[in-house]
């Protein structure tokens, strides 16, 4: 007899059981996940990346590209080239 013939997909306590280990599992996500996004960054945000330990005279700056569509992005430069940035208007840190 297979576990559909016994009921094993309709047994109504095997669906319950089912659905609270579904219930708790959302749960669990849920309270994870409004932490992470209560600290106001993302998952991700501001933590240090690969390329800022393998060239470490890296910082990241808002690239003011003052286009329309698109007014400004992140990008990482030089620290070199930071003064000739900060006078053309782009501000350190990532973008909001």
């Amino acid at each position: 007899m297979s576990f559909v013939e016994r009921g094993g997909l309709v047994n109504p306590k095997l669906r319950l059981m089912g659905a609270v280990c579904v219930a708790v599992l959302l749960a669990a996500l849920a309270t994870l996940g409004s932490a992470a996004l209560a600290k106001g960054k993302p998952p991700g945000a501001g933590n240090p990346s690969a390329a800022q330990y393998q060239y470490g005279g890296k910082v990241a700056i808002c690239h003011h590209t003052h286009s329309k569509k698109h007014p400004h992005h992140t990008i990482t430069i030089s620290r070199n080239a930071l003064p000739a940035h900060l006078r053309h208007g782009d501000t350190i840190g990532p973008c909001p």
